[in-house]
């Protein structure tokens, strides 16, 4: 009889052991991209690693096994929104003679029976699940009623509901020690701070302002549904509006409309777009564009160099504290007629081509110097009995120095050159200097 009682105390026992445990469950919530990268870089390249993240109420405190690993890595665990979050990290496919394929994952919790679920991974993927009690506001007294009535609400983007729970929870008798749950309710205040400004730059098309504030909100409560829609519209349009700008910006830059232009360009460097740095690039030139004008750093001149070269013209930069070229070119008509052989051995053709270097010694006055060519056409009969007319070009080299000065919008210059014939016999008939002088404006 004795034993009879034993044995029925003992399996009445067990039997309110076994049911006064609760069941958990597991939902998937991986989103439909998620690559995992908190690789453990300890292992070799032949590994191939995944990840999973467990989420579950702050209620709960979890521990991780599975069929096929020693010991599951739970390499980070961390609070927020009102949830606790575990970071798990795998060794998937075959890994030194071992196969971590058909992977069961198994969650144990203190008052529960533990809870086993596949968990199939690929290399380099990520998975998200939620672990919960279906029965949480049964029986589990009046601080967890409100708080988890609260977190469900939290979940679903109710906050001034769920912060309602959360103070009412505080008013429990039994609430614990280890849930902050004045935190919860500081998190909506800022959640709820945070999304009157981001609908408000959202409304106004500041979408980069927008889309901070709404990667805020997610990051406190990435079940946030409108959080989460409004942060994927505000990081397309911000892209769109964007490339608007930069191309708008293009287009007056290329018509010359600058004042325009650099308005776009600051406004893409203040939205920090994608192509911010080609902004940037694009506002050095209109600040050189603007800055040249205002100096009237272009410079095109009419030169005489006396009959040998009455013809011509000179163009260039002068800037002000900068090195800037230039380039001139002089010429006669009597080259031509020289060219086409008329027998006419007193004509002297010449044709002048040089480039260089200027530099502003006072202001408004700069000194340039460079480097040119110098040919010398003559037509000679040689045979004049044969009536063999020939075309000789004489060739030097000429160095020149010389000042430019700018009065307002006008410019005289002056020109000293230097000719060094190529051949000796020639210098008679190419001259040994040259003095030209000019006239122009500067714009």
């Amino acid at each position: 009889m004795k034993k009879l009682t034993f044995v029925c105390l003992l399996l009445i026992v067990s039997f309110t052991f076994t049911y006064a445990q609760r069941n958990l469950e597991a939902k998937e919530k991986t989103e439909s991209l998620s690559v995992f990268t908190d690789k453990d870089t300890s292992l070799d390249a032949t590994a191939g690693q995944a990840g999973a993240v467990i989420s579950c109420p702050l209620n709960l405190t979890l521990t991780f096994s599975s069929n096929v690993d020693r010991v599951v890595d739970v390499y980070n665990s961390e609070e927020k929104g009102g949830l606790r979050y575990y970071y798990l990290r795998f060794i998937v496919g075959r890994y030194r003679g071992a196969s971590y394929d058909n992977r069961i994952l198994e969650v144990i919790a203190t008052g529960f029976l533990p809870l086993k679920f596949p968990i199939p991974l690929s290399p380099s993927e990520s998975k998200h699940f939620e672990v919960f009690d279906p029965n949480a506001t049964v029986g589990v007294g009046c601080f967890y009623q409100f708080f988890n009535e609260g977190a469900e609400l939290f979940k679903q983007a109710f906050y001034i509901e769920a912060q309602e729970k959360y103070k009412l929870s505080l008013e429990c008798t039994d609430t614990p020690a280890n849930v902050n749950v004045k935190e919860r309710i500081t998190d909506i205040d800022t959640i709820l701070a945070l999304k009157v400004k981001a609908d408000e730059a959202y409304d106004l098309q500041n979408f980069k302002v927008a889309n901070d504030y709404y990667q805020r909100i997610f990051s406190l409560n990435n079940e946030d549904q409108y959080a989460n829609r409004r942060l994927t519209d505000s990081r397309v349009k911000y892209l769109e509006f964007c490339n608007n700008y930069f191309n708008h910006a293009e287009g007056y830059f290329t018509n010359g409309k600058y004042d325009q232009a650099k308005q776009l360009y600051e406004m893409i460097i203040e939205q920090a777009c994608p192509k911010v740095t080609e902004a940037s690039l694009r506002l050095v030139e209109i600040r050189n564009i603007e800055s040249s004008r205002e100096q009237r750093a272009q410079v095109i001149c009419y030169e005489y160099g006396y009959q040998n070269a009455p013809f011509g013209i000179t163009a260039g930069r002068y800037r002000e504290n900068k090195v800037r070229g230039y380039f001139s070119m002089r010429f006669n008509t009597q080259l031509f007629e020289s060219m086409r052989k008329n027998n006419h051995e007193e004509k002297r053709g010449e044709i002048d081509a040089s480039f260089g270097g200027n530099v502003m010694v006072v202001k408004p006055v700069w000194i340039f110097a460079g480097i040119g060519y110098t040919g010398v056409g003559k037509v000679e009969d040689e045979y004049p009995d044969k009536d063999d007319i020939q075309f000789y070009l004489y060739n030097a080299i000429s160095p020149e120095i010389g000042l430019l000065g700018k009065i307002g919008p006008v410019v005289l210059r002056y020109t000293f050159q230097y000719r060094f014939a190529l051949n000796k016999d020639f210098e008679e008939k190419i001259g040994k200097t040259q003095h030209v002088f000019g006239l122009g404006v500067c714009f």
